[in-house]
């Protein structure tokens, strides 16, 4: 376990089970506000609003239901949680921490990667033999997440597109990582004394989270990415700017591409080759190691100035030991 001095002194088990009744609760409020939203927008009931998820005429609605839906199950639960739990939020989740330009663009190079990397996992994914009844519900919930998504993906016009870069882009990366990588990772490893073990872990719940058995190594890979540049650089904004380009670089070659008959899913990594995997992971692990170095370079910036409370200077050596 690692100290911190900006804790209020909860116990971890303490801290998980309430940052798990948050999110719990968090899916409760999500569920009433979607529906409010959608009986107030449409007036439908709310009973239409699972069986016209799929349906184009509501695109706009379905999308901002979204985004406040993640509002409510992921943000919402985790800033609660850093202010029940710790004395200072920003310090606890890393929103204050500096980063360099070079470090950007380390993120873009990450991201070039990342995806001949995911290709080859998808590919992976599809062949690791498993039951056959496994395989027969495995499709058939995969069919209903992509009948469910195309309507979402059918990006064919310029206000369909900016909306999708707003809901599916950039609110889902700063949500999520606030939630994953900011809140449960962070506990995970300051509780487990270690990034490594705690990384993995936070990646896989990450992964099931998203309810896709054939792209679960694809999101297991980018939870580790995330979970890295956040550990390495102890900024959440690193780890989200990651992810908001993870996201719209998939949304914006559904746009572009919205005439092709190739593009009909929004993984477009999907569409590397297993043998690029492996020269992507050489390549990934460099990039990491220039990105230590140059995140290291912004530690004694931030640690010479980390907080006007003497008592609690402890946790910003805890916190480059727990991010």
């Amino acid at each position: 376990m690692i100290s911190d001095g900006n804790s209020k002194k909860f116990s971890y088990p303490a801290q998980l089970g309430i940052l798990f009744g948050l999110l719990g609760g968090g899916l409760l409020v999500a569920s009433m506000v979607s529906g409010i939203i959608w009986m107030v927008w449409t007036g439908r009931s709310i009973f239409a609003l699972q069986t016209e998820l799929t349906n184009p005429e509501y695109y706009y609605q379905v999308m901002v239901i979204q985004g406040v839906s993640t509002l409510f199950i992921f943000l919402i639960p985790v800033l609660a949680f850093a202010a029940i739990c710790y004395r200072k939020v920003d310090l606890f989740l890393g929103t204050r921490t500096p980063f360099s330009n070079k470090q950007i663009l380390l993120i873009i190079a990450l991201l070039v990667i990342s995806f001949p990397l995911g290709g080859a996992l998808a590919e992976i994914n599809q062949i690791i033999p498993i039951p056959h009844s496994w395989e027969l519900k495995f499709k058939e919930w995969e069919d209903a997440r992509e009948q469910q998504e195309a309507a979402l993906i059918k990006i064919d016009s310029l206000g369909k597109y900016l909306m999708s870069m707003v809901m599916i882009a950039i609110l889902p990366a700063i949500f999520e990582e606030f939630f994953f990588r900011g809140g449960l990772q962070n506990l995970l490893t300051r509780w487990m004394g270690g990034a490594v073990g705690a990384i993995i872990l936070t990646s896989v719940i990450f992964s099931a989270f998203h309810g896709s058995y054939y792209g679960f190594l694809v999101r297991l890979a980018l939870g580790v990415i995330l979970g890295y540049i956040y550990y390495l650089s102890g900024s959440i904004w690193l780890s989200a700017l990651f992810h908001f380009l993870f996201n719209g670089v998939q949304v914006t070659a559904l746009y572009l591409f919205r005439e092709s008959e190739n593009i009909n899913s929004k993984d477009i990594e999907q569409n590397f080759p297993i043998w690029s995997g492996a020269i992507a992971l050489i390549l990934l692990i460099w990039v990491f190691s220039v990105f230590k170095k140059e995140s290291d370079k912004m530690k004694p910036a931030f640690s010479a100035h980390p907080s006007e409370d003497p008592e609690l200077l402890t946790d910003f050596d805890d916190q480059y030991q727990g991010h």
